[in-house]
């Protein structure tokens, strides 16, 4: 690492405290079935909750903190509300974990089941909680069934080496999203989906989660074989370069849209890299990505999609803003695979975080930056001690690892 890391690392160290206070601020009870879990809302506008309880949220915040006290009550909520049974109008289906807490409708749907990923990262959490000395694990011996379910919800929606969302599998030929990965608000070129979608970073995330499984399997010997599930792994894995890989670009796919490619120069490319070991990135295609960072690149991070490609704006949501969370995951997925200056880049959103406290999102539109979004977000404020943690091998880069 360069001498221009140090300083930025020392005033990551500098916001910790005050990015601990925003996250208790966030704090919150929720009661269900007799249980009550300590959790944290998604994020604060104008000194209310603007976001309530995501899953999503919460569990992205583990993986960046590897708290154990966040991790089990996360754990323990997800599997709580886990999906039971089929609800087209919810996304509900059994397996998949919960998106939203609150109620939020448009058009008649709800958006209560709206996550693709979140099972896949409820996996992940799991595994790396399970690793931790700390950990009871007669505490965690009642979460075998619901980890079991999401296994089976992941190896569901996997077909021809791909994992599809379709809303299919909950009787339905929609959602209430837009979109149903992180980058929910719409996907370029495609105000509305033809399901089913293959999401290139839900793929990595999948195959994230599903060597993440054979680590639960033998901790909870939940049923699922060895052999098949790492078959699925090298099935996946050469699907992200070959059917998710765009020639044009010289870069990942965003999606592949019932066949129809979706294409742009957008932080997921990065993001993927977390969720992928080093054996798994051919050489030619990791350069590519480095290359093609390049133009996501700003004085404070990497920015969510380029500029210069259509419906990119600086103040869109998830098409030109610049999200503190996600240069946690680019900085991880840099280290593992060796991309210095991808990382060095990244710890420039710190220079943001200093600015304007923990916002949702930020602004760079060339000459100003401005926060977006809500004004305290719980996984922006996870960042400080999420990278200090990074980088003193508290959260590893080892690429062997299934994600921690």
């Amino acid at each position: 690492m360069s001498r221009a890391v140090e300083p930025l690392l020392t005033k990551a160290a500098a916001l910790q405290e005050k990015a601990r206070e925003g996250i208790e601020s966030l704090r919150t009870e929720v009661d269900l079935d007799g249980r009550s879990f300590s959790l944290f809302n998604a994020g604060i506008r104008d000194k209310r909750s603007w976001f309530g309880l995501f899953p999503r949220d919460l569990l992205t915040a583990c993986l960046m903190l590897g708290e154990p006290a966040l991790m089990h009550e996360a754990i323990a909520f997800s599997v709580a509300t886990i999906g039971r049974e089929c609800n087209p109008q919810t996304g509900e289906e059994p397996g998949r974990v919960l998106h939203e807490w609150n109620r939020v409708e448009r058009d008649g749907y709800l958006s209560h089941y709206n996550a693709a990923e979140t099972s896949q990262l409820l996996i992940l959490v799991a595994s790396q909680y399970l690793q931790l000395a700390e950990v009871d694990r007669n505490m965690a011996s009642d979460w075998g069934d619901g980890l079991r379910q999401t296994g089976e919800y992941v190896l569901r929606h996997i077909d021809a080496d791909l994992f599809w969302e379709d809303p299919y599998h909950c009787r339905a030929t929609r959602y209430m999203a837009y979109a149903t990965y992180w980058k929910d608000s719409h996907l370029p070129g495609r105000k509305s989906l033809v399901y089913p979608v293959a999401y290139t970073l839900v793929q990595a995330q999948t195959v994230a989660a599903l060597r993440a499984l054979i680590a639960l399997e033998s901790e909870f010997q939940l049923g699922f074989q060895h052999e098949q599930l790492e078959r699925l792994v090298s099935g996946m894995v050469r699907a992200i370069w070959q059917q998710l890989w765009d020639p044009r670009t010289g870069f990942p796919l965003i999606a592949l849209d019932k066949d129809v490619r979706i294409p742009g120069i957008s932080s997921d490319a990065l993001h993927v890299l977390a969720y992928l070991q080093k054996k798994d990135i051919p050489k030619t295609k990791l350069e590519a990505i480095a290359q093609g960072a390049r133009k996501l690149d700003t004085p404070y991070g990497y920015c969510t999609y380029a500029p210069g490609q259509p419906e990119y704006t600086p103040d869109s949501y998830h098409l030109g803003s610049i999200w503190p969370y996600e240069q946690f995951f680019i900085a991880k997925g840099a280290l593992r695979h060796g991309l210095e200056e991808v990382f060095e880049h990244s710890l420039r959103i710190i220079h943001g975080l200093e600015a304007h406290g923990f916002p949702e999102l930020l602004v760079w539109d060339g000459e100003a930056l401005t926060a977006g979004g809500c004004g305290l977000q719980l996984w922006s404020a996870a960042y400080p001690q999420a990278i200090g943690n990074l980088l003193t091998g508290h959260v590893s880069t080892n690429a062997e690892d299934t994600f921690s």
